[in-house]
């Protein structure tokens, strides 16, 4: 009886085994063999680590190098060719029955302008459709507070920042120390891993070496001024100095932004009041009251004016206070963002200045700017507390009426004291808007890409074209799979409404194009699942006799 069940499991494992295998199989056959990889062999597939692409690449200024990898998609008279393509080690991709092109540190642009004339030698007609799918990894070097030098990987759309926030995290996951920064001192190592320090990193003194050169990186003046020069993005072989914060300036008083900054020696009145969002509409502009520390029980006080702020000299330890003006009539004022020429806050007569004659002190869109989409926001109309809604929200689901299960639906896809436009004409008409205090304006970005979501082969962005189909779209996206259901949707981009996709539907600008996929069932998968617990089953019946002797 127990070689009988010992069979039995024995057999099932082997049957769950060979299942596995064969599914294996079954899934490897099913990959389109219609595209090609442009990769020489499985060892360098391993070292060509990629990642989707996840966040917006400037086309300007992405370097493109080895591992990147493009789709090309080539629609002519004649058939419809898909390719995924790897840069190669040398910096070149291989389009076939076109040739190589070398594109080894070139702007994905210019890249692509390469690719496609190459293309086009060829076969003028066809239209070229080619996108950067996945991007490259590569490791830089961290050093400065870490008690030992640590690498991580990053992408070429990794700034600084990025970097900055994964080595707190890790910092505080208690991967690394801090290292003590006085070599000739002999204290207790204990006091060198205290994890409560990860705070206190710099984020003015932060240093890159790049070939023999040390770039500056400031990224408190990067989150103020938005000057990209201040938080770079990162290229391979970067060493990264990133060390502790040392010294403070506190400025407050009629300032945007009050608090204690990080010292930078060196650096001007002026600048710090940059740093701190700039004056006030109240701050009194004379009366800039500096407190300066000789010693720990020493220190002075001067008077100065922001007329004489870049002449000043700030020094560590430093406070700052600017005074208020006792005059000053409170100014109604409005905060404008996105893509305008010159975004920030500016003065308005409540109830008489129009939307129309904000943006033209701001001196209109940039190029980038979605002139279909204008949001409006009110603070104090949003703080408004919502009574109706907190009253439904109190009521069992199952106890609520049809009315209130659609205000609460209706509440979910709005939001209080906002405004949006989601086309040319709407936006226009806000144009003669009033508006109040404390509103808030946002431009958005213009889209430039199409998303597709779901039950295709290549998921992601795809550039918008105005005459390309819904099946054209989901033919650069690698085809339906077949976990595909039958149901197809476009999420719009101005009002995320979902809508079915029919023969009268329109994909536009920014719009998703999503594709459900079903439960698979597979009563092989099943059946091998049953086979195995049997397995055990009969394996653990055998252990069980053999402990009792029978």
């Amino acid at each position: 009886m127990n070689k009988i069940f010992l069979l039995i499991g024995v057999s099932a494992s082997l049957f769950a085994q060979t299942l596995d295998i064969n599914a294996l199989r079954m899934a490897q056959s099913k990959i389109s063999t219609s595209g090609y990889t442009n990769v020489s062999s499985a060892n360098e597939r391993q070292e060509q680590t990629k990642i989707k692409v996840d966040k917006p690449i400037n086309p300007e200024q992405y370097l493109v190098g080895p591992g990147d990898q493009f789709l090309v998609n080539i629609i002519s008279s004649e058939n419809v060719a898909n390719y995924t393509l790897t840069v190669s080690p040398t910096g070149e991709i291989l389009i076939p029955s076109v040739g190589i092109v070398q594109i080894n540190g070139q702007t994905l642009s210019s890249s692509i302008k390469k690719m496609e004339i190459a293309i086009q030698t060829l076969n003028r007609s066809a239209k070229i459709f080619i996108i950067l799918s996945e991007i490259r990894e590569f490791k830089v070097k961290v050093i400065g507070h870490l008690q030992n030098p640590g690498f991580y990987t990053v992408t070429p759309v990794s700034r600084v920042s990025d970097l900055y926030e994964e080595v707190l995290n890790k910092l505080q996951s208690g991967s690394f120390t801090n290292q003590n920064t006085d070599q000739n001192t002999d204290q207790n190592t204990d006091q060198n891993t205290d994890q409560n320090l990860y705070p206190e990193m710099s984020r003015r003194n932060i240093e890159i070496y790049r070939n023999g050169k040390s770039i500056p990186v400031d990224l408190v003046k990067f989150g103020s001024t938005g000057k990209e020069n201040n938080n770079p993005f990162l290229q391979q072989g970067d060493v990264v100095r990133m060390p502790l914060k040392e010294h403070l300036v506190s400025i407050f008083g009629g300032i945007k932004i009050p608090g204690n900054y990080e010292f930078i020696k060196g650096e001007s009145l002026s600048q710090f009041v940059d740093i701190a969002g700039g004056l006030r509409p109240d701050a009194d502009s004379n009366k800039v009251e500096i407190t300066r520390f000789i010693s720990s029980k020493e220190k002075f006080s001067f008077i100065t004016t922001m007329s004489k702020a870049d002449t000043i000299i700030i020094s560590s330890e430093d406070h700052i206070m600017i005074r208020y003006d006792q005059d000053y009539k409170r100014q109604d004022i409005v905060y404008i963002n996105g893509e305008v020429k010159y975004p920030g806050v500016y003065a308005i007569e409540p109830g008489k200045t129009t939307i129309g004659e904000a943006l033209q002190k701001v001196g209109g869109f940039t190029t980038r700017a979605d002139q279909t989409k204008i949001i409006i926001n009110n603070k104090s109309i949003a703080e408004i507390p919502d009574r109706e809604n907190k009253r439904i929200l109190l009521i069992p689901v199952e106890n609520r009426s049809p009315e209130e299960k659609a205000y609460i639906k209706a509440r979910m896809l709005t939001t209080k004291g906002t405004i949006e436009s989601s086309s040319l004409e709407q936006a226009e008409s806000l144009m003669g808007l009033p508006l109040v205090n404390e509103d808030e304006i946002v431009i958005l970005e213009n889209f430039d890409y199409i998303e597709i979501l779901g039950g295709v082969l290549k998921p992601g962005r795809y550039p918008y074209t105005a005459d390309i189909t819904f099946d054209e779209y989901v033919d650069l996206a690698g085809g339906i799979t077949n976990t595909a259901t039958r149901k197809k949707f476009i999420i719009k981009a101005g009002t995320g409404q979902r809508l079915p996709i029919n023969k009268t539907s329109q994909i536009e600008n920014g719009d998703t194009i999503f594709i459900p996929e079903k439960m698979e069932y597979n009563k092989w998968i099943i059946l091998k699942d049953v086979l195995a617990s049997l397995g055990q089953v009969a394996a653990l019946i055998v252990v069980i006799q053999n402990a009792l002797g029978i």
